[in-house]
């Protein structure tokens, strides 16, 4: 009985030892620490892919208002713009994979940049919100089960 119990102990201990070795390799790949420098030198870009005079003005009153909110850099956004002859340009602004504002940008090009501070208000306040709820995220609990 004796000898069970000493074979489970050196069992127990040898098994957490190996958990804390391999946690420790694994927070240490060079893949994992190459993202985590990309991530800490490329930041805060505001990537444009506009293609008319309307979308560029959307896009610089967007940018200097996103400064102005973002000083350090920390979030990276697209602006992409989608020409139509029939409506006008239509304009999107994307945070990752999720799409937080989409717009008609006037044919009066003076309104524009009222637009542009605007849409950063809009898309700093649903980037803070998506990560406030990434933080109390938690994966055991689906959506329907809220």
């Amino acid at each position: 009985m004796n000898y069970f119990r000493l074979l489970s102990v050196l069992v127990l201990q040898l098994v957490l030892a190996s958990i804390g070795l391999a946690q420790s390799s694994v927070d240490q790949t060079p893949a994992l620490t190459q993202k985590r420098t990309l991530d800490q030198d490329v930041g805060g870009l505001v990537v444009a892919q506009t293609m008319t005079l309307a979308g560029r003005a959307f896009y610089d009153s967007f940018a200097s208002a996103w400064n102005d909110k973002d000083p350090d850099g920390r979030f990276s956004v697209s602006i992409s713009e989608r020409p139509t002859a029939r409506l006008g340009s239509q304009v999107f602004v994307d945070y990752g994979h999720r799409r937080l504002v989409q717009m008609f940008l006037p044919p009066n090009r003076s309104l524009i940049p009222a637009l542009g501070a605007n849409a950063a208000e809009q898309v700093y306040q649903a980037i803070l919100e998506y990560q406030v709820a990434q933080f109390f995220d938690d994966p055991d609990i689906g959506r329907d089960e809220l």
